[in-house]
């Protein structure tokens, strides 16, 4: 079994933010990603076990963090850099699904 102890970097995740996200959103979702930090147990190829061993202080992001390793870590994203560059953009894609559904819903009411 490998343990993988990772840093997502908020120079990736501010990179591949959408143009029209705001500053402040950006920033906040950095902060929180800089902080996370997660153990990963790979064993033959599949991920059998992900935490948030540093909590980015957000359950959203961090759950969001071990739903792209589980699908990064199966699409063989294994090579240290090509992973955490696969889960920065799970974890901005579902911020982005997320955002847009909250916009959706305030924009009914």
């Amino acid at each position: 079994m490998i343990l993988f102890a990772m840093l997502l970097s908020l120079a990736t995740v501010a990179g591949q933010q959408s143009p029209a996200s705001s500053g402040d959103e950006i920033s906040v979702v950095g902060t929180k990603l800089r902080k996370l930090q997660l153990d990963l147990n790979v064993d033959g190829g599949r991920l059998s076990g992900c935490r948030a061993k540093v909590s980015s202080g957000d359950r959203f992001i961090d759950e969001a963090a071990c739903d792209s390793a589980r699908s990064c870590v199966a699409k063989r994203s294994s090579a240290r850099i090509g992973l955490m560059t696969c889960i920065n953009d799970g974890v901005v894609a579902a911020v982005a699904r997320e955002r847009a559904k909250e916009e959706s819903r305030n924009a009914e009411n």
